[in-house]
């Protein structure tokens, strides 16, 4: 697993030029995905417990399944995204000419979140550190997306994002051109389109455009 996760990081063409090969397999995919699910459910954790603490006793029973509803959420979310992903570049490719199972390439594209790993973790971790800070009860809750974004180090993670979609991009591109039989210039253009999309959003935002 470990020497899996190296190659697809550094030589993700030769990785899934091997991977062809073999039979469609989803344990490794499962995995990666039930791991960054679980990443998931810990920031909403935190958001939530955060946002929980400013709310009066009378409301905690609402305030408990907020909760909930936010880690199963988040937890199931990150198999829809990546159902989402796979229909976009699967469609995208075919319009570039791309030829291949579905089940291939929803396979293939669960390796190209891996490096959503490293953002998540430090995501994570910010996000803790700055809720920390804020005083909830003084805090107008529908301000708080509006205090994270002002935040440097939020605004930093968010150029870390943009570079992380890039490196799964890549690793994505040589996903399709394996998966659809593509070359890598069409399917650098299929990954592009949803991906550059993203991208221009979160410099939106940063922005504040």
């Amino acid at each position: 697993m470990a020497m899996t996760l190296t190659q697809i990081l550094k030589d993700p063409n030769s990785f899934f030029e091997e991977k062809i090969k073999s039979e469609v397999e989803f344990k490794t995919p499962l995995l990666i995905m039930i791991f960054i699910g679980v990443l998931a459910a810990i920031s909403a954790t935190v958001m939530t417990q955060s946002i929980m603490s400013a709310m009066p006793e009378e409301m905690a029973m609402f305030g408990i399944i907020g909760l909930v509803a936010a880690i199963a959420g988040a937890f199931i979310g990150v198999f829809i995204t990546w159902v989402i992903y796979t229909i976009i570049f699967y469609l995208l490719s075919s319009v570039f000419g791309g030829e291949g199972d579905f089940k291939r390439t929803l396979e293939f594209v669960a390796y190209g979140f891996i490096p959503t790993i490293i953002n998540s973790i430090t995501s994570i971790y910010v996000i803790s550190k700055i809720f920390s800070t804020i005083d909830m009860t003084t805090v107008d809750p529908i301000a708080i997306n509006e205090t994270l974004l002002a935040d440097p180090t939020m605004q930093m993670i968010t150029v870390v994002g943009i570079i992380i979609n890039l490196w799964s991009a890549n690793i994505w591109r040589y996903g399709l051109v394996h998966a659809r039989n593509m070359t890598v210039k069409n399917a650098t253009i299929a990954v592009m389109i949803p991906i550059g999309i993203s991208i221009l959003f979160n410099l939106i935002t940063l922005l504040g455009i």
